[in-house]
């Protein structure tokens, strides 16, 4: 019968465990990077010539409203200037211009914040760009919230409301 000393049997038994922790713990592989949209203010407004704007509908979930249309028109190509207009009633449209704040959320897609007509905030929360054999960062498609008034029957209450807007 052979016998091993026991630093002998010590040391077999660590080299054994760390190769079976080399089997179990192997490397992760690289993550892919989303590719981007919406990260450069382009990606809205244009980059030499303006861009169309985006139109689309506010979700009004009160009994006794309709969703309202809204608008965000560049003002100028490669500029972070923005008019934003909300429809609220047949014979009344409000508007403001000012500029957007854009940030990239970790998934490589833009965020925007806009100025609303009530001196409240618009966000943007997720954007869609265009796709096909070459795929753009151009902005197809935004969706978020606005804080607008006169909903619920009170005309001084601001709420946020969703939107999604599209263009071609």
């Amino acid at each position: 019968m052979y016998r091993c000393a026991p630093r002998t049997v010590s040391a077999l038994a660590l080299a054994l465990a760390t190769a079976a922790a080399g089997l179990v713990a192997a490397p992760a592989a690289q993550a892919v990077a989303p590719a981007p949209c919406g990260t450069s203010v382009s990606d809205y407004t244009g980059t030499t010539t303006k861009d169309t704007p985006f139109v689309g509908k506010i979700v009004i979930p009160d009994a006794g409203f309709e969703d309202r249309e809204i608008t965000l028109s560049p003002v100028a190509p490669n500029s972070s200037l923005l008019k934003v207009e909300i429809k609220v009633s047949d014979s009344e449209t409000t508007s403001v211009t000012g500029n957007f704040t854009l940030r990239v959320n970790p998934l490589n897609h833009g965020q925007l914040t806009f100025p609303t007509y009530t001196g409240g905030q618009g966000r943007v929360t997720d954007v869609a760009c265009s796709a096909g054999l070459l795929p753009s960062s151009r902005v197809t498609t935004i969706t978020g919230t606005v804080t607008t008034t006169g909903v619920e029957r009170s005309p001084g209450i601001l709420k946020s409301l969703s939107f999604t807007a599209s263009r071609a």
